[in-house]
């Protein structure tokens, strides 16, 4: 059994914490994390997509092995 990292759900609650930062008016504070939350945000997803499309690790199952 894989162990769960989270990282997906720390990203969906990194964005709603910018949204929140965005009403209530803490621009400067918004202007400082934004990018570092989405870049995390596309980390988190695109590890996901990566490691279901990819054979990285090495596993046996090799492509054209069957």
């Amino acid at each position: 059994m894989k162990n769960k990292t989270y990282k997906r759900e720390v990203a969906v609650g990194l964005v709603i914490w910018l949204i929140w930062l965005a009403e209530t008016g803490n621009i400067a504070a918004l202007t400082v994390v934004a990018w570092p939350v989405f870049l995390f945000l596309g980390a988190a997803y695109g590890m996901e997509w990566a490691s279901k499309q990819t054979n990285i690790v090495g596993t046996s199952n090799e492509i054209g092995e069957r």
